[in-house]
């Protein structure tokens, strides 16, 4: 099963979103890792989605398109709001990752603890925060300050 997730760009000239699907891998400790180290670059990102489908975020386009079967292009969409409140479907893309503003952008789907004790999943990815403090968080969260990863 695939950790789903939407990776695009907004435009700056007429806030058009255009956004490309990737299958597999899209937690932030992959895609957004990937997205940061490889991508980080209004040219980078507008290439990476212009480029379409991925089965899973590579560090170059090339890995990416290595024999690549689906060819499926990007989506434009007239706003993020006409994206968001039309074109996404919280129960199959977990992560949206997006440029704007000179850097990523990360929103996904999140659990809340119930009075019972159960989590429950929260479909909503309107709260896009900065991709960069949400990794640093992640890392500060699920490592040690020796960089050893917690069990």
């Amino acid at each position: 099963m695939g950790t789903r997730s939407n990776i695009g760009y907004e435009s700056f000239h007429d806030q058009s979103v255009v956004v490309m699907y990737c299958h597999y891998d899209g937690y932030l400790d992959h895609t957004g890792r990937i997205l940061l180290e490889h991508y980080n670059s209004e040219e980078d990102a507008r290439a990476l989605v212009n480029n379409g489908y991925a089965s899973a975020l590579k560090p170059t386009i090339k890995e990416i398109n290595d024999g690549r079967v689906n060819k499926d292009k990007p989506e434009t969409y007239k706003s993020l709001e006409n994206y968001m409140s039309w074109n996404v479907d919280p129960l199959f893309i977990e992560f949206i990752y997006l440029w704007r503003d000179d850097q990523w952008w990360i929103a996904w789907n999140s659990s809340v603890e119930t009075p019972d004790g159960f989590d429950k999943t929260v479909y909503y990815h309107t709260d896009f925060k900065p991709l960069k403090e949400e990794l640093e968080n992640w890392d500060a969260d699920n490592f040690g300050e020796a960089g050893v990863q917690f069990e």
